[in-house]
């Protein structure tokens, strides 16, 4: 299965359902020429990964920085740039991000600055990865005082989506990928249906099962992210800002616990509940339409597995946090991604302080209570 996006500035980009051990033959059959292959992931994953490539990446070209969100930052992205150096890496290489989102940012970023941009390959290794981090070309680093602060629209050549990853995915990692998962639920009503319809037990206990279903609930999401993308690559004409759904609240939770506490995908989820809350609280979503996101995300969400260090934190400091968000303007205007309904989702200005306070508020009382 093959996907290709065509953008403005980026002409072709591969989405392959491909096994990697065919990385070499796909590369060629695609037509990507390079200099050199260098790739960029942890030790810890190449070494449970690397009979997967059948000898196809040399091992001496291969780059490993910590596991974390702690390597996207400005050091760890001067150590590659430095590594790069030393491999003897030119304009006409290819990097190629083997990992989840937190490596394909720092890859993709790195990628795009270093010699004023080189091509990059993106092999996603988590569900998460999968249906979200690698799709759409953002890569970042973040800052002290904020996630993803420092980074730029860059697009990969290819992205290989080898399903067999998936097969010793631990169980944290598919509760994870759930929290962007929900979030393109309540964008396409195509995935909402599908998930409100199916057994929990069918796909999000571990070990991940491949099937059909599974298969397909991976399609669609890449598939949602591809369609918004190619409409507004480079987020200028507010269309994919649709996919913040979730993440301003989110972004916050992360700062404020210095990314220590929350995975990024328990974070959205803690998003998308304050900010359904948020749009109910304006009357821009129906308590029906909030009522259904809520039941979905509690069918796939156990509160009582969810880190409550958020209940010891005052709702006013992580509100403030939104005011370094991107999509603030001049720290006064907060902007946020809100549903309308299942299927449709607008961005929306001018929301009150206040009222950003009382979404925390909610999702506060909702992780202590058994139902809201």
């Amino acid at each position: 299965m093959k996907f290709l996006i065509t953008l403005q500035e980026t002409k072709k980009i591969y989405v392959c359902f491909e096994e990697v051990k065919f990385i070499k033959k796909v590369l060629e059959k695609e037509k990507i020429e390079y200099s050199k292959l260098i790739m960029v992931t942890h030790k810890k994953l190449w070494n449970m990964y690397k009979q997967m490539f059948n000898n196809q990446v040399d091992e001496k070209e291969i780059i490993f920085v910590p596991e974390g969100e702690k390597c996207k930052s400005l050091f760890w992205l001067q150590f590659l740039y430095k590594k790069f150096l030393q491999h003897k890496l030119d304009r006409r290489g290819l990097v190629v991000s083997l990992g989840g989102g937190v490596v394909g940012d720092l890859v993709g970023f790195a990628s795009a600055t270093y010699m004023r941009g080189v091509r990059y390959l993106q092999i996603p290794t988590t569900l998460l990865a999968m249906v979200d981090a690698s799709i759409g070309g953002k890569t970042a680093v973040n800052l002290s005082c904020g996630k993803n602060l420092v980074g730029s629209f860059y697009q990969p050549v290819m992205i290989i989506i080898d399903l067999n990853f998936l097969k010793t995915l631990p169980k944290k990692e598919i509760k994870n990928a759930f929290g962007e998962i929900l979030k393109y639920a309540v964008i396409n009503k195509e995935i909402y249906d599908l998930l409100i319809k199916t057994d929990v037990e069918k796909i999000y206990f571990y070990p991940f099962p491949i099937n059909k279903f599974t298969q397909k609930l991976i399609y669609l999401c890449i598939k949602t992210k591809l369609d918004i993308v190619k409409q507004d690559e480079k987020e200028t004409k507010g269309v994919r800002e649709i996919l913040n759904l979730g993440h301003t609240i989110a972004h916050a939770v992360e700062s404020i616990t210095n990314y220590k506490e929350y995975s990024h995908g328990e974070a959205v989820i803690l998003g998308l509940v304050a900010e359904s809350f948020l749009a109910k609280k304006i009357k821009f979503l129906s308590e029906d339409e909030f009522d259904k996101i809520i039941k979905l995300i509690e069918k796939f969400v156990d509160k009582k597995y969810i880190n409550q260090k958020i209940l010891k934190l005052k709702a006013e400091d992580i509100a403030k946090l939104i005011k370094f968000d991107k999509k603030t303007l001049q720290q006064k205007v907060y902007r946020f991604a809100l549903p309308k309904k299942i299927g449709e989702v607008k961005v929306v200005e001018k929301i009150e302080y206040n009222l950003v306070i009382d979404s925390v508020k909610f999702l506060q009382q909702w992780l202590k209570k058994k139902e809201y």
